[in-house]
């Protein structure tokens, strides 16, 4: 049995790539329907080049973020019906 085991060990250099870019982002948003701040990591490649969608910490209702792709449609159907939006008398 040999004591100095531990100074035949070598130590190891824990080491990263500076240049490497970060796959996340910190994403801060206020809801406009219940006013609550909710942080998200979220995908950088998703942000950049898709759709995201991120749940409010709040109203726990899914919001959309970033549509890149297109891929949601909105229509405002009060103009499709013929409704009046305007609120003046």
């Amino acid at each position: 049995y040999n004591e100095d085991w531990k100074s035949q060990l070598t130590p190891y250099e824990a080491s990263f790539d500076i240049k490497l870019p970060r796959r996340s982002l910190l994403v801060q948003f206020t809801c406009n329907k219940c006013d609550a701040r909710t942080k998200r990591l979220i995908n950088r490649v998703g942000y950049e080049r898709g759709t995201v969608f991120l749940q409010c910490a709040g109203c726990q209702v899914y919001h959309k973020f970033v549509d890149n792709l297109g891929l949601i449609v909105e229509y405002d159907l009060r103009e499709e019906n013929g409704v009046n939006t305007c609120t003046e008398d």
